[in-house]
């Protein structure tokens, strides 16, 4: 199975990152250099992004986390804290529900948990237009949503280089990753509640696909888990609201004892 993953950083404890569907590794550039510094930070590229393997038309989310964890195999890493984002934190609670001696800590960024009946109908329209037209069926009104107008008129090209990256997404890869995540918002339900590693769930105040009401609702399923709302963010928080999703981070695995001493420590 081809693995597609930068590994950076030093000996310090493992920070796995899972971008969102249609996404890459390289969303995560904004947190990458700053947690480098004290972690060792893989990112990966979920199945049938980037360079990683095509899913099967089958693959459920087991599936994106067993690939996940083939990369760990592949990196020599016995356990680490994983950090997902949108499509990412639903490959991350998989993992931990599925992998659970893999798991040190775990970050649910701008996740989808229990949708509305009207959230649902909405999305799985867009299931049907990504079946029809591929990536590009979504992208200009997803563009809209994840970003706040101020960030889209400012950064111009940042915008015109994901919209060329996100449709030259493999439409079949992209096809079934979206139809798992507009499906699988309810994954492992029944066993949330058995999660016992420190979590974090946390969302824009503004994401409308991932709401505010969703992140505290999952936090409240998973025991000691701490919910955050980022005023003013909107879906692409680690981009554009990258020192508010850092500083969270940081918080949070400093607070877990996640922390490598420096020298001077």
């Amino acid at each position: 199975m081809p693995l597609s993953y930068d590994d950076s950083g030093g000996t310090g404890p493992v920070v796995v990152l899972i971008h969102g569907v249609g996404l890459s590794r390289g969303m995560w550039a904004a947190q990458v250099p700053l947690l480098e510094t004290e972690y060792r930070v893989i990112a990966v590229d979920m199945l049938g992004h980037g360079d990683s393997a095509r899913p099967p038309e089958d693959a459920g989310l087991d599936s994106f986390a067993d690939h996940i964890v083939a990369v760990l195999d592949h990196a020599g890493v016995d356990r680490a804290t994983f950090i997902g984002f949108s499509m990412g934190a639903l490959v991350a609670r998989a993992v931990a529900l599925r992998h659970r001696s893999r798991v040190e800590a775990l970050v649910l960024l701008n996740g989808v948990f229990d949708r509305s009946p009207d959230i649902r109908s909405t999305i799985m329209a867009r299931v049907a237009d990504v079946a029809t037209d591929g990536p590009a069926a979504n992208i200009d009104g997803a563009i809209e949503r994840w970003f706040s107008p101020a960030f889209r008129n400012v950064n111009a090209r940042y915008i015109a280089d994901l919209r060329t990256s996100f449709v030259a997404n493999d439409p079949a890869g992209y096809a079934v990753a979206y139809r798992l995540f507009a499906t699988e918002d309810c994954y492992g339900d029944a066993e949330l509640s058995t999660i016992n590693v420190p979590t974090l769930v946390a969302t824009g105040e503004y994401d409308i696909g991932s709401t505010p009401a969703m992140a505290r609702s999952l936090a409240a399923r998973i025991p000691g888990a701490v919910c955050r709302v980022v005023e003013n963010a909107r879906h692409m928080m680690p981009v554009e609201m990258a020192d508010a999703t850092n500083a969270l981070l940081l918080d949070f695995l400093a607070t877990i004892g996640c922390h490598q001493p420096s020298l001077g420590d």
